[in-house]
C-alpha cells in the first residue's frame, strides 16, 4: 500500500474513516484499503461479512472503472465511472472536455488542455508527445484546407478525427483508461477558447473585405 495513503488515513478520526468507507464509491480503491487497515489498527472490528462486502465493491470499482470500450465523446457518459471525489485523486480535464474542446477550438487546443493533464502523471515527459501531435495535426489540417479550397466542411471532419484521436488513443496511452481522478473546472480554456475564436472570426470577416 502506498505510504501517502496511509499517512492521510493515520490522519483521519475514527468517524471520517467510516464515513469514506461508507462513501467509497466517491472515493479512491487506495483510500478505502487505507482507511479500512488503520480502523484495524485502531481496534475497530469488522465482521468478515463487511470485509467482504467493502472488499468486493472496491474491485468491483476497479472494474467497472477499467471497462473496454469506454468513451468520453460529447454525447457518452460513461467517463463518469472514474470521476470521483478523492481530494488525493488527480484533478484532470475530463475526458468529454477533452473531446469537446479539441472538437469546438481545435485539435492544438484538445493537445495543450491533455497535456496539463499528463503532466500531473507519474510520466509528465509524455505530455511533449501529445503537443507534437496537436502542432503537426494542425499543421496538416491548414495545409489540406488551404490547399483543398472548401474550407469549413473537411475543418469539420478534422476536428472530428483530432478529438477522437486525442480521447480515444492518446487518454488510453498515458493516463488509462482505469485511472480516477476529480474533475477540473473548465471556466479558465473556456474563456481562452471564445477570445480565440472570436479573434479567429473578426480576422476571417475583415481579412475578406
Amino acid at each position: 500500500m502506498d505510504l501517502k495513503f496511509q499517512v492521510t488515513a493515520s490522519a483521519k478520526s475514527d468517524a471520517e474513516l467510516l464515513d469514506t468507507i461508507e462513501n467509497r464509491q466517491k472515493y479512491l480503491p487506495e483510500t478505502i484499503e487505507a482507511s479500512v487497515a488503520e480502523l484495524k489498527y485502531r481496534g475497530h472490528a469488522f465482521t468478515d461479512a463487511e470485509l467482504k462486502v467493502i472488499n468486493d465493491d472496491v474491485a468491483a470499482h476497479r472494474q467497472n472503472a477499467d471497462a473496454k470500450g469506454q468513451r468520453g465523446g460529447l454525447f457518452i457518459n460513461n467517463y463518469r465511472k472514474n470521476i470521483i471525489d478523492d481530494p488525493d485523486a488527480p484533478e484532470f480535464y475530463s475526458r468529454r472536455v477533452i473531446y469537446g474542446f479539441a472538437f469546438m477550438f481545435g485539435t492544438l487546443f484538445g493537445s495543450i488542455m491533455l497535456a496539463i493533464n499528463i503532466n500531473k502523471t507519474n510520466n509528465p515527459a509524455r505530455m511533449l508527445w501529445v503537443l507534437l501531435f496537436g502542432v503537426a495535426f494542425t499543421a496538416f489540417q491548414i495545409a489540406v484546407v488551404e490547399s483543398s479550397g472548401s474550407g469549413g466542411s473537411i475543418g469539420v471532419i478534422f476536428s472530428l478525427v483530432g478529438a477522437v484521436i486525442l480521447e480515444s488513443f492518446f487518454w488510453n496511452r498515458f493516463i488509462g483508461n482505469a485511472t480516477f481522478y476529480r474533475a477540473k473546472k473548465i471556466w479558465v480554456p473556456l474563456i481562452i477558447g471564445l477570445v480565440y475564436a472570436a479573434l479567429v472570426i473578426f480576422a476571417l470577416i475583415y481579412g475578406s473585405k
